[in-house]
């Protein structure tokens, strides 16, 4: 659309009356796609019940509601785990950062509430729409505010295949009038309140009459004017008015356009997400299970209250009554002893009803599987395994095959669930200007505080979920294995899990309290293998220190001894010329030589049983040890 200039009144009821004509083009294109939702709707609250005649069975077994509540847990049974994955090499150190900022901001916008909530939309429609918009009035330093959007409220360009393609998105919802003068008090004077014209808009059912609603149109659209702006070389050239789209809020019923602006957001994107049950290619809307189920529920229904119907008629069969037996009008009833007076030559007798035939009951099978089948739920699914079924191998076998169908959804949840967090993060980045104080817990009731400045969301990341994040884990396999895993020992001689793998899967709920209390004792066991060792180097040391000076005296007589024989081999130089003269022996000339001492036995038992680095500490003491050791050995 272009915004010639025209007067403002003028200006303004050409662009209410775009938007205006817009909604009206792209409501009539999706009205068939209304009445799918609508239906879809009622099937899944039970609300398919027909105008039948008071005697008539119309009793309902909702089979997909019971379908649905057996996907929708297992999709949500844990959190996303969501990974930050820098696309630059500056921004590796940052990761941390901003995982612990997403895992904050996905507790405080409560997201574990609405996820439930949103895929119950996309399993019953086919699609849930997640609003995004940044909320700066909620406090001083503003918050993303997720919004979670009625897919009948969404109203997208009829060519559109996807939200990026988009030409125009609309957003149309009913506001109670005092709200809208208070966000737009200028235009205040010129807004009232009246009923409410469009009943798809509205989710519930209002049969009061309603006076104080005004019928909003928030149009993101791409607009293509141009208009003449200098560059730095002082030279005119064009340039788009609006590069990342425009966003115009409109007050149809009466012509107002309440306010017109550029898109706020860096990222240049409408701030919708899609989530999709099934997704169809070049289709704008997913497919959601309910449409597939419609048929054979409607179907089940019918046979049902056929076979209650034949039930009632087989236990109370109509009585065939003559009409001149004289019996009155509904005396004839199913109490117990009931005596019946009739007329003679007259005839009173019950009705034979035949029997259903076999085949309507195994059509009510065949149609129940019918239904397994088409939504990919089986028993195996619920956790109930066949009667030949017994080993818990072959059981978890079972239920891993069953949700094949489930962990193709729960891939298609987690891409949109990425995209949800890569526009958050695009969020924080562009408004989070002020240290923020965030707090999270982890599995164990562990809760950890830290600090995300605006410098920790400079760098540019691509957030991923890892895969099957959200899917249930069977804990008592699990636990089973992390035990095994933590009492296996791996080459570096240490257990392959610690005990915190262990207790994430322990079903207790003071996990952080287990795992202080053991590591308390760990501490105070250290300690006492501390202080035994300190009293056990005590102990060497006296040991060395005694050692050491017998070692001394042994030095001392070994230098007294090294002296004598020194002494000896002067005096027989001094006999040697007399010596042969004489006929004397070496014993008679110089007497009985004494040996050299010798390091008493108990003294190198005790050395013997020190360990390697007790005798090196011994050694470092006294080197001349081992010489000593090895003369007298």
């Amino acid at each position: 659309m272009s915004d010639n200039k025209q007067p403002n009144d003028m200006q303004e009821m050409t662009i209410a009356s775009w938007v205006t004509m817009k909604f009206v083009e792209a409501k009539a294109n999706r009205q068939s796609r209304t009445n799918l939702e609508k239906a879809c709707i009622d099937a899944y609250n039970g609300d398919t019940k027909v105008t039948k005649p008071d005697y008539a069975s119309n009793h309902i077994s909702n089979y997909i509601h019971a379908t649905l509540e057996t996907i929708r847990p297992i999709m949500t049974d844990n959190n996303p785990k969501f990974q930050a994955l820098a696309r630059q090499p500056d921004g590796k150190d940052k990761a941390d950062k901003v995982q612990t900022a997403l895992d904050y901001e996905w507790d405080r916008a409560q997201m574990g509430l609405m996820l439930p909530k949103l895929l119950t939309t996309c399993l019953v429609t086919g699609t849930a729409i997640v609003y995004l918009p940044w909320n700066n009035k909620k406090d001083k330093k503003g918050q993303v505010d997720p919004i979670l959007v009625n897919p009948m409220n969404f109203f997208p360009d009829p060519m559109a295949t996807t939200i990026e393609d988009a030409e125009y998105l609309i957003y149309a919802t009913y506001k109670p009038v005092n709200v809208i003068k208070k966000l737009f008090p200028d235009k205040a004077e010129y807004l009232s309140g009246a009923g409410i014209q469009y009943d798809d808009l509205v989710a519930q059912k209002v049969t009061a009459p309603v006076n104080n609603q005004i019928l909003i149109l928030e149009c993101w659209c791409r607009d293509y004017t141009e208009m003449n702006v200098m560059d730095k070389n002082g030279k005119e050239v064009k340039q788009k008015k609006y590069p990342r789209g425009r966003v115009i809020t409109v007050a149809p019923n009466q012509g107002i356009v309440l306010k017109d602006r550029h898109n706020p957001y860096k990222d240049g994107y409408f701030p919708f997400v899609m989530f999709k049950d099934y997704d169809v290619p070049f289709q704008f809307w997913g497919n959601g299970d309910v449409e597939q189920l419609l048929s054979p529920q409607f179907s089940l229904n019918e046979l049902n209250n056929a076979i209650i119907d034949n039930a009632k008629l087989t236990a109370n069969a109509p009585w065939l009554v003559e009409r001149n037996a004289g019996i009155p009008r509904n005396s004839l009833t199913n109490e117990h002893g009931l005596v019946i007076r009739k007329n003679p030559g007259t005839e009173v007798t019950r009705m034979t009803i035949p029997t259903m035939p076999n085949y309507i009951q195994v059509k009510v099978d065949e149609m129940k599987n019918d239904i397994e089948s088409i939504a990919g739920i089986h028993n195996s699914t619920r956790g109930q395994a066949g009667d030949s079924v017994v080993a818990a191998q072959a059981i978890m076998a079972l239920q891993e095959a069953g949700q094949a169908r489930i962990r193709l959804k729960v891939r298609i949840m987690e891409r949109s669930l990425a995209k949800l967090a890569t526009m958050w993060y695009s969020r924080m980045q562009q408004f989070w200007k002020d240290d923020r104080i965030v707090r999270i817990s982890d599995i164990n009731g562990k809760v950890t505080m830290g600090e995300i400045t605006p410098q920790d969301l400079t760098a540019d990341f691509d957030i991923t979920i890892t895969a099957g994040s959200t899917m249930p884990v069977n804990r008592n396999a699990m636990l089973d294995l992390m035990i095994r895993l933590g009492q296996t020992v791996a080459e570096d001689g240490l257990p392959m899990v610690d005990r915190e793998a262990i207790m994430e899967f322990v079903p207790i709920n003071n996990k952080q309290q287990v795992l202080q209390r053991m590591q308390q004792r760990a501490e105070g066991q250290l300690q006492q293998e501390a202080e035994a060792m300190e009293q056990q180097l005590e102990q060497m040391m006296q040991m060395v220190e005694a050692l050491t000076q017998q070692v001394e005296v042994l030095n001392k007589e070994h230098e007294s001894m090294k002296q004598s024989k020194k002494e000896s081999e002067l005096v027989k130089s001094g006999y040697d010329r007399g010596r042969n003269s004489q006929g004397l022996t070496d014993d008679e000339i110089y007497g009985i030589i004494e040996e050299d001492k010798k390091i008493p036995d108990e003294i190198l038992q005790e050395i013997e049983t020190l360990s390697d680095e007790e005798i090196a500490q011994l050694l470092q003491v006294f080197p001349d040890l081992a010489d000593i050791i090895a003369n007298n050995s």
